[in-house]
């Protein structure tokens, strides 16, 4: 999906969440560099459209904002975190602090990752679901 797509979709679920004003690409390949990896496709999409999304009732970033998927990642790939933890990019979370995450291996699959358990729980086939689901109220996690 493109920017334009991913606001669209967004923005039809207007339930207290603040888009923030998209990325460009360039600073999503630093990040890319940072981190040694290449974003999946729907992911670069969904920052281009958006650097992050506020959760206004809650106050938190459900989505988080670029520069926080480079900190947070290295900061989980690098400390404590399982070996599978390593295999997954986190982009946001749940408010309880268990980051929402998509394979690096090109599947397309939503996790949730349990810090405290060490493992990931497929949350949806894909980032449109996960968001569909999310915004709905029908995402579990």
């Amino acid at each position: 999906m493109d920017a334009a797509g991913w606001r669209q979709t967004l923005r039809a679920a207007d339930d207290g969440l603040a888009l923030q004003p998209p990325v460009d690409t360039g600073e999503i390949a630093a990040v890319e560099l940072r981190l040694g990896i290449t974003f999946p496709a729907e992911l670069r999409g969904l920052y281009e459209a958006t650097d992050g999304i506020f959760d206004k009732p809650g106050e938190w970033f459900v989505m988080w904002r670029l520069g926080d998927v480079a900190r947070w990642n290295l900061e989980a790939w690098n400390g404590w975190e399982s070996e599978a933890r390593r295999t997954l990019l986190g982009f946001g979370d749940d408010g309880t602090g268990d980051p929402f995450c998509v394979a690096l291996d090109g599947k397309p699959t939503i996790f949730s990752w349990s810090p405290i358990e060490q493992e990931a729980r497929p949350l949806a086939p894909n980032l449109r679901e996960f968001w569909l689901g999310w915004l709905s109220g029908q995402m579990k996690t």
